[in-house]
């Protein structure tokens, strides 16, 4: 991909133990070529910095609305948007046009649960066709042993990521945060997800657990860390959890910091929806529509060229959506 010559600075810590945590999958050079893919994603980790890139490193789709717990760190039943599921036909487009344009990698996660597409295994299997990456976010519920194994034969490399959302270290305050969520089950099945790619011998994808802080939950973070950190590839401080916009727009803190996810993903709805943002819970924040328009045409349209050079020079306040994030 064609980077610009302008640099955003992003103010961030650079974090070396995320590469360091990613060597342990360098088992063939063929691993050195995955790693290698992976740079757009982990650099703006590893530097505190990132590129323009004249197409997004990663494209954030979201496969499904729909949702089979009810998170309190979630702001799910206020969204006004119709529950529905991506057609495959239309996923298939998006990928086609991510592969040839230059995208490296899939994050398979917006808003709602992604397994609960029926059609997620082939949409992962259709991706690693295409000879891209994928990143799966699940709250775990329902990656059973059927489940994981099919996830596992569908041609997956060390350069893809599957991350479980668990919101509490005890059975008490997970279910407590992650209402409707079985924690022994949720627990079992990762447990499960690392045996079978052990005993498949696959190696990948990435398997790690995050933790997102809440009052509710915080005090839980200490023990989440040292018990998955020993059990997972990553266990990953997630921060403070964000709720979807419609809650930040009452929030009193002002942005301080440049936005990643600006340079660093396309964040694609359900529908086919692009918006500016993957905290966009409503949609209100649309900047095309990739069902009629191409990953090019969006990512280089005026009207994102414009907020990214907003958030370049940090006037925040110019823009509603960003004004009270500092994700």
């Amino acid at each position: 991909m064609k980077l610009s010559k302008t640099t955003p600075i992003i103010r961030r810590k650079p974090n070396i133990k995320v590469l360091l945590e990613e060597l342990k999958f360098l088992k063939s050079f063929r691993d050195v070529g995955y790693l290698t893919r992976k740079m757009a994603y982990l650099l703006p980790r590893l530097t505190g910095k990132v590129v323009w890139t004249e197409v997004p490193p990663a494209i954030m789709i979201e496969p499904t609305l729909a949702c089979n717990v009810n998170c309190i760190t979630c702001g799910r039943s206020k969204c006004t948007r119709p529950v529905g599921s991506m057609d495959f036909s239309l996923f298939q487009k998006i990928i086609d046009d991510a592969a040839r344009v230059g995208v490296q990698r899939v994050l398979l996660f917006v808003f709602g649960e992604p397994l609960l597409h029926p059609q997620i295994i082939e949409m992962i299997a259709y991706i690693k066709a295409k000879g891209l990456a994928f990143h799966l976010t699940t709250n775990g519920q329902l990656l059973d042993k059927n489940m994981g194994e099919a996830i596992l034969r569908a041609g997956v490399t060390s350069a893809d990521y599957v991350t479980i959302s668990i919101l509490g270290f005890s059975a008490e305050v997970h279910e407590r945060v992650m209402v409707g969520i079985s924690h022994d089950r949720v627990q079992e099945n990762v447990l499960q997800f690392l045996e079978s790619r052990k005993r498949l011998g696959v190696n990948g994808p990435v398997i790690e657990t995050v933790f997102y802080s809440i009052p509710e939950n915080e005090h839980e973070l200490a023990p989440f860390l040292e018990y998955w950190s020993r059990v997972a590839d990553h266990a990953v401080n997630g921060g403070t959890a964000l709720e979807a916009l419609v809650d930040l727009k009452q929030s009193k803190k002002c942005q301080t910091r440049t936005c990643i996810t600006l340079w660093e993903r396309m964040v694609v709805l359900w529908n086919g929806d692009v918006t500016m943002c993957g905290m966009d819970l409503n949609g209100e924040w649309l900047v095309g529509n990739l069902r009629d328009q191409s990953i090019r045409e969006v990512w280089q349209s005026d009207q994102l060229v414009r907020i990214r050079k907003l958030h370049k020079e940090g006037r925040f306040d110019q823009i509603s959506l960003c004004r009270y994030c500092d994700g």
